[in-house]
């Protein structure tokens, strides 16, 4: 039996569409941050600054 990990379909896309659609407008820019369970990320924002994502 194959199992698929559960962020196989989690690309750089996905994750600027996720913070666009919590309301922010993220510039492009993307920086994975390390973790041993989850996903992270660091997003920069059209406004200046970035946000921290966790999946």
């Amino acid at each position: 039996m194959s199992q698929v990990a559960p962020y196989a379909g989690l690309d750089p896309a996905r994750v600027l569409d996720a913070v666009d659609a919590a309301g922010y407008a993220p510039r492009g820019r993307l920086l994975a941050l390390p973790s041993y369970e989850n996903r992270v990320y660091q997003v920069g924002l059209d406004a200046g600054g970035f946000v921290v994502v966790k999946f």
